[in-house]
C-alpha cells in the first residue's frame, strides 16, 4: 500500500512537470514601443514566456539551466540577447537599448528597455527576431503607440527590417 501511494504521488508529480513543460503550444511575444517626448526616449516593453527566454539564454551561453533570477549576471545576459534580436535604427545608426528592468508574472516575463530617440519614432526602422533561433512558428507582435495613433507590426521568421508605422 505504501509503495502504491509513493508511485501514485510520483506519477502525479511527473504529469505535473510534463504539463508545465508544455504549458503553451504557441510561441509569441508582444512588444509595446512608445515615444516619451519629454525625455526624448523610446520606451520598450516586451512580454513573452519565461521558459522560452530561459531556453534561449541557455542555448546562447552553452550553459544549461539559465534562470531568470534578476541577478546582475542574468540581466547582462538578457540585455546582450535583447540587443541582438531587437534592433531599432535611424538610417544606418542603431539605437542602443538600455536595461530598465524585468518582472516575472506567472509563466510570463516582462522586460523594460529604453533608447535615446530625440527625433521620435517616425524615421525608425525595427527588427524583432526574438526567439526565432528556437521556434519556427514564433510570432512577434509589436504595438507602436504614437499620440492619437496605434499601429502594429508582425514579425515572423524570415522577416527583416520594417519601418515604423
Amino acid at each position: 500500500m505504501r509503495n502504491a501511494i509513493r508511485i501514485l504521488i510520483l506519477s502525479l508529480m511527473v504529469m505535473g512537470l510534463a504539463s508545465v513543460a508544455s504549458a503553451h503550444r504557441y510561441h509569441t511575444s508582444v512588444t509595446r514601443i512608445e515615444h516619451n517626448a519629454e525625455e526624448s526616449l523610446v520606451e520598450i516593453t516586451v512580454q513573452t514566456f519565461a521558459d522560452d527566454i530561459e531556453a534561449a539564454l541557455s542555448k546562447r551561453t552553452g550553459a544549461g539551466g539559465v534562470r531568470l533570477d534578476s541577478s546582475a549576471k542574468t540581466n547582462a545576459l538578457l540585455l546582450d540577447y535583447l540587443r541582438n534580436v531587437i534592433q531599432l535604427k535611424t538610417g544606418d545608426a542603431g539605437l542602443e537599448l538600455q536595461w530598465i528592468g524585468m518582472e516575472l508574472k506567472g509563466h510570463s516575463v516582462w522586460f523594460f528597455l529604453q533608447a535615446k530617440a530625440p527625433e521620435g519614432l517616425s524615421r525608425l526602422t525595427l527588427s524583432n527576431r526574438l526567439l526565432f533561433e528556437l521556434f519556427a512558428d514564433q510570432v512577434n507582435i509589436v504595438n507602436v503607440v504614437k499620440p492619437g495613433k496605434r499601429a502594429s507590426l508582425v514579425f515572423k521568421r524570415g522577416d527583416t527590417v520594417k519601418s515604423m508605422p
